[in-house]
């Protein structure tokens, strides 16, 4: 495959399969899969396992999420050249609040499966639902691991690093507010709980143990709200965990890890120490290795920069509809963490101005934002521009292109820190530019590609200034829908990551530096 860029050969060298390289088999593990779910990376583990079917071994191992299923029924699917074997968890349970991310039934599943197809190599995409403990079942088994950290999950139960109750991005981290995100009302505090941010001197050297009863018993205590004879459930819990420490070296929490009582604070320490131990970090944003190096203390030769492949097949670049109006618009799920609410209230306050602009809105709230969906079809409706105003509902994402060939401009306003979302590759792949918040993958993109306009995070005002800038100037939006960054294909990311996998099972891996790494910023190519 021909290097069409420098960026090929300095981040993921790129090595086509020839005779020399035998078929591998390779497993995928995923907590969500199309057609049953539809999100960024349940898309692109699906992608990037199909290109890599076409010369290897490809199997999956992902969760289902059907509450009218059994719960742990087992199922087997042959489609897109792979082997796809779910497990249906539909709901996590949240107490006791370990539940969350440990499933000893789930990984049981995971390993038998893993006995049975004996891959090669392991590459995690997300495992929410399927417990943490299919990373230690992968190293005791000795296979090579990758992880794609798609989020924040590793780090933030909730996967947003963003509070629920006053919908603030959790930036300095502050283990005091996870108790009420998580478990609201249910939850009473702990006494005397830190809620300092995480850094390298917290990992450096181990704290003094502070373990015991009394120290088990609060942590159980805190995290099951409202669970029947919590009191001396937690009592039991606190005795077995004690006399573990006492009588085994293979004490229920890791001697080698910080105790705290706090649960959540706990959670982070368990789930930084797992990824210690994966072979290989990917992110598809500098912004989010940046934030694991930092608060996970990672080496930067063990987590890396790589932007996620696209399929192109799906994207059609057609020509923007006519209209007389400048057209804002906005694809997605209509969830409060994806900042709609901004987006309407800034559109409102840029339309005093500009009676030739307008709101496209593409998507559906999920099970449980309905009712915010109706908040805000309310504030549109009592607004002077209501019929400047169209919520669009679901649309199928193969039709992409003709969404987005009705809209100008793509907004995301995302309030919490996100990531690399694929509308971002899709606005640039159909010459649409972007207005995004201004932290996070989002920026960077933004920035580093010169492809769209930045706002403050969570500033209705801020946005509805820069919504009035390009409703003032027209010739901004064509330089800017002029000037789209080139996009990674699926194809092409798949055979890096095949360069890695060989080289990894080689030992002869070599990580690119970071000033390397930093030349890639903003997600493309």
């Amino acid at each position: 495959m021909a290097t069409d860029t420098w960026w090929a050969s300095t981040i993921l060298t790129v090595v086509p399969l020839t005779a020399d390289h035998h078929p591998m088999r390779i497993l995928h593990v995923t907590h969500e899969l199309p057609p049953y779910e539809l999100a960024g990376t349940a898309i692109y583990s699906l992608n990037i396992a199909r290109a890599q079917s076409q010369h290897h071994d490809v199997f999956i191992f992902a969760r289902l999420q059907d509450p009218e299923i059994e719960a742990y029924r087992q199922s087997t699917e042959l489609r897109d050249g792979c082997t796809i074997k779910f497990v249906n968890i539909a709901d996590i349970a949240w107490t006791p609040f370990e539940d969350s991310y440990v499933d000893p039934k789930a990984e049981r599943i995971f390993r038998d499966f893993v006995d049975e197809v004996r891959p090669d190599i392991i590459h995690f995409q997300h495992i929410v639902g399927l417990g943490a403990g299919t990373l230690d079942a992968v190293r005791e088994l000795g296979i090579k691991t990758l992880f794609t950290l798609h989020d924040f999950w590793t780090m933030c139960p909730m996967g947003q690093r963003m509070c629920y109750t006053d919908n603030v991005i959790c930036d300095p981290i502050d283990f005091g507010k996870c108790g009420p995100c998580v478990f609201g009302d249910g939850w009473q505090g702990l006494q005397g709980t830190e809620t300092r941010d995480p850094g390298a001197e917290d990992v450096a050297e181990p704290k003094a143990s502070g373990r015991g009863f009394s120290a088990y018993y609060g942590r159980r205590y805190a995290e099951t709200p409202g669970r029947f004879a919590r009191r001396p459930r937690a009592m039991v819990r606190a005795a077995q965990q004690t006399l573990r420490d006492l009588f085994s070296k293979n004490a229920d929490d890791d001697g080698s890890l910080p105790f705290t009582e706090s649960p959540f604070e706990h959670r982070f320490n368990v789930l930084r120490e797992k990824l210690h131990q994966v072979d290989l970090l990917i992110t598809p944003s500098a912004f989010l290795r940046d934030e694991f190096i930092t608060h996970f203390s990672l080496s930067p030769t063990q987590i890396i920069h790589s932007a996620n492949g696209m399929d192109f097949g799906y994207v059609k670049s057609l020509p923007k509809t006519p209209s007389d109006r400048l057209r804002f618009g906005f694809t997605g799920s209509i969830i409060p963490t994806k900042g709609v609410r901004v987006l309407v209230d800034g559109f409102i306050e840029a339309a005093k101005e500009h009676d030739d602009i307008a709101l496209e809105v593409y998507g559906a709230p999920n099970r449980w934002t309905q009712s915010f969906l109706d908040e805000l079809q309310a504030v549109a409706d009592s607004s002077p521009c209501s019929d400047r105003i169209t919520f669009h509902g679901r649309f199928d994402n193969k039709r992409v292109g003709e969404v987005l060939a009705d809209m100008d401009v793509l907004v995301l306003p995302s309030i919490w820190f996100e990531n690399a979302p694929l509308t971002l590759n899709e606005a640039a792949m159909t010459r649409t530019p972007v207005i995004v918040s201004d932290r996070g993958g989002m920026l960077e993109f933004a920035r580093a590609n010169n492809y769209g306009r930045t706002f403050e995070l969570g500033n209705a005002h801020s946005l509805a200034e820069v919504m009035k800038e390009l409703a003032s100037d027209r010739s901004l939006v064509e330089g800017l829908a002029g000037n789209p960054p080139p996009i990674k294909s699926v194809a092409r990311n798949a055979e890096e990551l095949i360069s890695v996998y060989q080289h990894l099972l080689g030992d002869s891996y070599v990580a690119p530096t970071l000033d390397e790494q930093t030349r890639t910023r903003g997600g493309c190519v």
